[in-house]
C-alpha cells in the first residue's frame, strides 16, 4: 500500500491528519495540527504537490494519546525501566519507531481528550495528546506489523497524568520496589510539623531521632533550629529550645 493510501485508510478509521515538511516535524506553510482534516480530496492534493511529505496527527481530535520514549541518550531501556519501577505499564501493541530512534506507544481514549502534553513526566518520557509525527512519515515505522486495530485503551494513569491528577511519585508509596527506611519516616515526620499543642515533646522526639540516626550533635542542633523555625507553629523561643535539646543530649550521652 502506498503512502497516500495509508493516510486515506487512517482518516477513514477516524484519524485527523495534517501535512508536514518532508523529513521534518514542522507543518507545511499555512497548516498546523489545528487544521488537521479528514478531507480525502484535500489530502490527495498534498501528495500531488509534494509526494514526500511527512504526516502529522491531531491526537485530541483522533481520541489518541502517545507516550513518547526519548532516545537522546541512546538508552531506551532506562525510561522504560523507570516507568516499570513506578508501576506504570505500557500495554500497547501499537508502537512506532521514530526518526531519532525513540518509541511512540499509542493508546485510545474512550472519552474526549484535551490537546496538551506533559513533558518530562519522568526523565525521557513525554505524554502527548496534542499532536505527533506519525507513520507513514519518512523514517517512522510501525513495529511488528501492528495495525490500528491493535491500539488499546489508555491506562487510567495516563489520563490522570494529562489532567494533572497524577504524578510519578504517586506510585512510590504502594510500590514494593521503593522501600521506606528510617530516614524517610523521619523526614516525613519533620515536614508534617507540629502546632502549639505538643511542641516541646515533638522537638525532643525529633532531636533524639536525629541523634539516633547518627547525626553529629552539632549538626543535629543546627538542623533542629531550622526545623523549629520552619515546621513548628509557633516556633519555640531559643531559650526553651536549648533547654529541650540539652535534656535530650544528656539522656543520649548517658544511654
Amino acid at each position: 500500500m502506498n503512502r497516500l493510501n495509508q493516510v486515506i485508510e487512517m482518516v477513514q478509521r477516524g484519524l485527523y491528519v495534517y501535512p508536514i515538511v518532508p523529513n521534518g516535524k514542522q507543518p507545511i506553510k499555512d497548516y498546523s495540527y489545528l487544521k488537521a482534516t479528514q478531507d480525502i480530496n484535500l489530502i490527495k492534493s498534498w501528495f500531488e504537490h509534494e509526494p514526500n511529505i511527512n504526516i502529522g496527527l491531531n491526537l485530541a481530535k483522533s481520541n489518541l494519546i502517545v507516550v513518547d520514549i526519548d532516545n537522546h541518550n541512546n538508552d531506551l531501556q532506562a525510561p522504560l525501566q523507570e516507568l516499570y519501577n513506578l508501576g506504570y505499564k505500557l500495554p500497547s501493541n501499537y508502537i512506532e519507531l521514530t526518526k531519532s530512534g525513540g518509541l511512540h506507544y499509542y493508546f485510545r481514549s474512550n472519552k474526549p481528550v484535551k490537546p496538551t502534553r506533559k513533558t518530562k513526566f519522568i526523565a525521557g518520557v513525554d505524554l502527548l495528546s496534542d499532536f505527533v509525527v506519525s507513520s507513514p512519515s519518512n523514517n517512522y515505522k510501525v513495529l511488528d506489523g501492528a495495525t490500528l486495530d491493535d491500539i488499546p485503551q489508555a491506562p487510567s494513569w495516563i489520563i490522570k497524568a494529562l489532567e494533572n491528577k497524577a504524578m510519578p511519585t504517586d506510585k512510590m508509596q504502594n510500590n514494593p520496589r521503593y522501600k521506606k527506611y528510617y530516614t524517610g519516616y523521619l523526614l516525613d515526620e519533620i515536614v508534617k510539623g507540629v502546632d502549639s499543642g505538643n511542641r516541646n515533646n515533638w522537638i525532643a522526639s525529633i532531636f533524639g531521632k536525629l541523634l539516633r540516626a547518627g547525626t553529629e550533635p552539632k549538626n543535629a542542633y543546627n538542623l533542629i533550629q531550622l526545623i523549629n523555625d520552619n515546621y513548628v507553629s509557633p516556633p519555640l523561643e531559643t531559650k526553651e529550645l536549648d533547654t529541650v535539646v540539652t535534656s535530650i543530649l544528656k539522656r543520649f550521652i548517658n544511654e
